[in-house]
């Protein structure tokens, strides 16, 4: 008897992945009604219903959940597979690097470290996720990324670090702040808004860090779910924030915020590579790691 294709297993863990039908077809260029047909089969072929579509919402069910497990492992095998037999013909790097990024990351260092592997790998792929540091580990744990590029990724069991980068930080108001022309103390800004990532950042718990070194004296935290709009609150006149450089460097020419000289000035933030122990690499994940170690942080 023969087993299910590695296409209908894949087709069911993109399903599983993206929550729905429809998600998983746009993910795998496929229409719809394809990827309906691929789940009928692959459920005739294992005797099991492997979705629950009964609760309004599309899960796995207890079948479905112990398939996904296997179907996972036996497309990774796959994949290792066609690595191994790809680096005994000593071309070019072929596939897809799948990496996850912090929101700090994507602003500057893992763009930058990306056109660098373009360029010495032009027939890589790229899968590239961003979120904030909690959900881009989740991605790395469950192997839904191979790679991830964090900032303030603390030690954490079962990963690696390899320090790429250390991003400047910038304490920026709008435009026409009447304390950009001088040093500033803490003091001097009683009762101002200061603008913090989301539960869940590590720029988030930075902020907070910094905050409470400051002392502002009644200052009012609110929270925004992304730097982009972060800094577009500062332009508006909502508060005040700490970001990279880089994230402010737009805004910072175009004269729409100000730097604030606060002091004490906020400390670098270390953005780093993050594997996990055991994992075996692919090709294309592997020269990345290549890339990496050999920076320095500018």
């Amino acid at each position: 008897m023969s087993g299910p294709s590695l296409q209908r297993l894949k087709v069911f863990v993109a399903v599983c992945e993206t929550g729905g039908f429809t998600a998983a077809g746009r993910a795998l260029d496929m229409a719809q009604s394809t990827v309906s047909t691929h789940v009928r089969q692959l459920e005739a072929e294992m005797g099991a219903r492997l979705f629950d579509r009964e609760s309004g919402s599309l899960h796995p069910t207890p079948a479905g959940g112990t398939l996904l497990d296997y179907a996972r492992r036996v497309l990774d095998t796959y994949d290792e597979a066609v690595d191994r037999l790809r680096r005994l013909g000593h071309g070019p790097v072929r596939g897809t690097l799948s990496i996850g990024g912090t929101a700090t990351a994507g602003e500057g260092v893992l763009p930058r470290l990306l056109v660098e592997y373009a360029g010495l790998h032009p027939h890589v792929g790229l899968d590239l996720r961003i979120d904030n540091t909690t959900e881009t580990l989740r991605l790395l744990d469950a192997g839904e990324v191979g790679l991830a590029v964090a900032a303030d990724a603390g030690p954490r069991p079962g990963h690696e670090h390899v320090l790429v980068a250390e991003e400047p930080q910038v304490v920026i108001a709008a435009a026409g702040h009447p304390l950009a022309s001088g040093p500033v103390v803490p003091a001097d800004l009683r009762g101002s808004t200061v603008l913090v990532r989301e539960h869940g950042s590590t720029t988030r718990a930075y902020q907070l860090d910094l905050l409470e070194q400051w002392g502002i004296p009644r200052a009012r935290i609110w929270t925004i779910s992304s730097t982009t709009a972060v800094v577009q609150a500062v332009v508006a006149g909502l508060g005040i924030a700490c970001v990279t450089r880089v994230a402010a460097d737009a805004v910072l020419r175009l004269g729409q915020v100000v730097q604030l000289d606060l002091h004490p000035a906020p400390a670098t933030r270390p953005v780093h590579l993050v594997l996990r122990h055991g994992r075996s690499l692919s090709r294309p994940e592997e020269e990345f790691v290549t890339l990496a170690r050999g920076r320095t942080a500018p």
